[in-house]
């Protein structure tokens, strides 16, 4: 570590110190977060930052770190046809104001989301519910416009809110005021962060700790010293180039994989004869980037290589598929034979922060495929113009752009599937002969048959190459040597809070 990066990680901990308190108490524990709950604890809506919502309410259903569904406030479920879900229900559940949970709180909840005149965020993943109505006090009826074979999963994204409560405070004051069923309540919130404390009448109890205190620190550096400082007793968001030091310190690190693919999209949907519309060049571009070498020098072996738009065990991941061999004369090969020997000018737009050190692996991108003849000029963006771009097709003639596939939140591919098909409300990639395989996929209700259907899907997209696909997604977090039992729910993306255990000496 250099004289000058070691300055600025003392000079953190200084600042640190101002904001964290200084005693470890042994029955709180401290969570130095990379982003704050912008939104509070509002229900529906899409922002999770600040892991609030796993600690104060609970879903239907959850999706498990290895993408599986399970049951939650929901024990069980059937589809009666194929519009027409019921769910049986948990018993003996309370909110933490002492409201009871049964099925009139969930229809409350599921019809409170879909209401039309609130347009509340959370709607855009969880599109077609007709309405909800409880048959007795443990059943729930859920109704669909046309089937859908992704409901049970898609209600893990939808917390339930205590009703009575809801109604009275409103959105906006309810956001402030959260009440739901989870083992924590909020008690204070902060200019950077918030106060929870243990709810003893939820039915999934906290294991032991008492109090939640969280501290937004957006700078990695000052988040590990707060970690090795002793001021938190978990540190999320950390790099790859982080590991060594906090095992040297005698620190542990979790590396939890993420159901999530990075990867640069390919823009095909245009006027102009552009050199991504051959399926020879894409593949060129996929064969001239050396991942493998991405993966151990600049991940530091945290992850893996992709070989398709999702990881194992989300629904859909083919493990026929084989990522890319690194082979610069291949591409070059194909490179030729589509029309381009001498190679072509190429312009990404691409934003950080999705991964550690994502710049970096872009750069990587850009000098492997430089060696091919492809120079490439790489622009970057911020996320919300990411965002805005995607939804208006406002690419201004660039050729391709990093993009994240993403499985989190239901633990299935097809939002990502979705934006590489021509039925994209803003389409940039289209094969129009994809089309009935992937429509098919959206209604198919027999699990195995949808499953194989995606698995069919990703080995068409391998075929045409439509995107460069680079790596799985993984986060690293620090622990305390006093942390015990750390978990995660939610696909890993969440910290399973009750888990937890504090060293008492």
């Amino acid at each position: 570590m250099n004289p000058m990066t070691m300055i600025l990680r003392i000079a953190a901990v200084g600042l640190l110190s101002l904001s964290l308190g200084d005693t470890a108490s042994a029955k709180t524990l401290r969570i130095a977060m990379i982003s704050p709950a912008i939104t509070f604890g509002a229900p529906y809506s899409r922002d999770e930052g600040g892991m609030i919502r796993w600690a104060i309410y609970d879903n239907l259903t959850i999706i498990t770190p290895g993408g599986d569904l399970s049951p939650s406030l929901a024990e069980s479920w059937t589809i009666e046809n194929d519009t027409t879900w019921i769910f049986k229900l948990r018993t003996g559940v309370v909110f933490s104001n002492g409201e009871v949970f049964d099925a009139a709180a969930a229809a409350a909840a599921i019809n409170s989301l879909i209401d039309p005149t609130r347009r509340f965020p959370r709607l855009l993943d969880i599109p077609g519910i007709v309405g909800a109505r409880a048959r007795d006090a443990t059943t729930l009826e859920i109704v669909t416009a046309k089937p859908d074979p992704l409901l049970a999963r898609r209600l893990s994204l939808v917390p339930i809110p205590a009703p009575k409560a809801w109604a009275e405070m409103g959105p906006e004051v309810f956001a402030k005021n959260p009440i739901g069923t989870g083992p924590f309540r909020v008690v204070k919130w902060g200019a950077a962060g918030y106060r929870l404390e243990a709810v003893p009448t939820s039915w999934r109890k906290s294991k032991q700790i008492d109090v939640i205190e969280t501290n937004t620190i957006t700078d990695a550096t000052a988040r590990i010293k707060a970690l090795l400082s002793g001021r938190v007793d978990v540190a999320l968001g950390l790099g790859p180039d982080d590991l060594e030091e906090i095992k040297a310190a005698g620190y542990t690190t979790r590396i939890v994989p993420i159901p999530s693919v990075l990867a640069v999209a390919f823009r095909t949907v245009r006027d102009d004869a552009a050199p991504l519309k051959d399926v020879r060049v894409r593949l060129a571009l996929n064969y001239a980037v050396d991942k493998e070498t991405i993966v151990a020098t600049i991940l530091a072996g945290t992850t893996r290589v992709a070989s398709q738009g999702t990881v194992p065990g989300i629904p859909g991941y083919n493990s026929n598929l084989k990522p890319y061999a690194y082979d610069p004369a291949k591409a070059k090969a194909l490179l030729s034979e589509a029309g381009y020997p001498n190679g072509f000018n190429l312009s990404i737009l691409v934003y950080g922060g999705l991964l550690p050190n994502d710049t970096t692996i872009f750069q990587k991108v850009a000098q492997d495929l430089g060696a091919i003849g492809v120079n490439v000029e790489l622009r970057s963006m911020t996320f919300p113009d990411y965002a805005r771009r995607l939804f208006n097709g406002d690419w201004e003639g660039f050729d391709a752009f990093s993009n994240g596939w993403l499985s989190i939140g239901i633990g299935d591919p097809i939002r990502a599937v979705d934006q590489f098909s021509c039925g994209y409300n803003a389409p940039f990639f289209c094969e129009p002969g994809m089309m009935p395989l992937i429509d098919a996929t959206r209604t198919e209700m027999d699990p195995i048959k949808r499953d194989k259907l995606m698995q069919n899907v990703m080995a068409e997209f391998n075929k045409v190459g439509v995107a460069l696909w680079l790596v799985e997604f993984s986060t690293i977090t620090g622990l305390s040597p006093r942390v015990k039992n750390y978990a995660t729910r939610g696909e890993g993306i969440s910290i399973n809070f009750e888990a937890i255990e504090l060293e008492t000496k």
